[in-house]
């Protein structure tokens, strides 16, 4: 079955199994992880139950939080491939108490990746706008005058921020008798003469960043979940009939379920704003995206020689949440691979 599922309807003009298909690689695997992350507190000043006398007049303006989150992680992983079939264990370097995982089916027709990471420690800024809008309130109590605040940014300790990430794609190549993906991206295949092709993708992600004494809870969490669909083109340059293949490929991708929820440990607080203000909304809880557009991109050179091969792999993925109260997400990640691998 594994061998139908590469040979099948595959022109052996261009594309060839390799003589030996079974591969074990070693691989240098790293990633720059972008997490940023706007959300509203309040709908107006009406809404806060303080009087107002003293309010900041540019109160009105401070009514978010926002996080800019960052982290690089790099580790090896063995990389088990069978016929199409490849598993990526983590072997940890600089990984900072962060894992991932990797599981992938590579052919010529369609393919899938399943890819999991649980990133800690991580590095940014914070944008407590609101609170430092309310501090400058309590100033001007205090000393009874009505000056606006003056908010900066502050940067987050270790150990207050995680982030979670799982995702699935999968995708199916149209010219799939002259084109292989698989070939150009990860060497499974052949590209014996260059040729290019539509294909269409499609992804399902979920992530949960989690924040500790962060924001005004003692744990916040914020969930995602995202559901992703649409065409790419990709582009397979054969050198020497495939000892050398250089693959491109970009995939513009629409959002058709894109929902978000935040979690947090102290209900009270919800049910006090509640009580006093029907209009008080936890602007994430529960909140649906507008239609947004995420980005995929995908650069390879793969070498042949004898039974080695010699991969390189970079990838960039952006995932955007946006909804009507102004909560925004964007979720950035570049990975580069590089692989070392043994065909037996």
């Amino acid at each position: 079955m594994l061998d139908r599922w590469q040979e099948e309807g595959v022109d052996t003009n261009y594309i060839r199994k390799p003589k030996l298909s079974r591969m074990v690689y070693l691989g240098y695997y790293g990633y720059f992880q972008q997490h940023d992350m706007t959300f509203p507190v309040l709908v107006n000043n009406a809404d806060i139950p303080l009087d107002g006398q003293y309010m900041p007049p540019n109160m009105s303006e401070k009514k978010y939080m926002a996080t800019d989150m960052h982290t690089y992680q790099t580790e090896f992983e063995l990389g088990i491939d069978w016929r199409g079939i490849s598993l990526e264990l983590p072997i940890p370097i600089r990984n900072r108490y962060s894992m991932s995982f990797g599981l992938a089916k590579n052919g010529s027709v369609w393919g899938a990746r399943i890819r999991y990471k649980s990133l800690k420690n991580m590095e940014g800024v914070l944008d407590d706008a609101f609170n430092q809008g309310m501090s400058q309130w309590k100033r001007n109590v205090d000393n009874q005058t009505n000056d606006p605040a003056v908010t900066s940014e502050s940067t987050i300790p270790a150990g207050k921020m995680d982030l979670k990430i799982f995702y699935v794609e999968g995708y199916y190549v149209f010219n799939h008798k002259k084109f292989s993906l698989a070939a150009g991206a990860y060497g499974d295949m052949v590209q014996k003469r260059s040729a290019g092709s539509l294909f269409v993708m499609g992804n399902y992600y979920q992530s949960t960043f989690g924040a500790n004494t962060l924001f005004n809870h003692e744990r916040d969490e914020f969930r995602n979940w995202k559901l992703s669909f649409g065409p790419g083109y990709g582009y397979n340059w054969s050198i020497n009939e495939g000892k050398v293949c250089i693959h491109m490929s970009v995939i513009p991708m629409i959002s058709i379920f894109n929902h978000l929820v935040h979690k947090y440990d102290d209900s009270s607080e919800r049910l006090r704003w509640s009580n006093y203000d029907t209009h008080y909304y936890d602007a994430v809880d529960n909140g649906k995206s507008r239609f947004v557009f995420n980005y995929f991109g995908r650069f390879a050179v793969s070498y042949s020689f004898d039974r080695f091969l010699l991969n390189f792999l970079f990838n960039y993925r952006q995932y955007l949440y946006r909804n009507n109260a102004d909560t925004e997400i964007n979720n950035r990640d570049f990975d580069a691979q590089v692989n070392i691998g043994m065909r037996f």
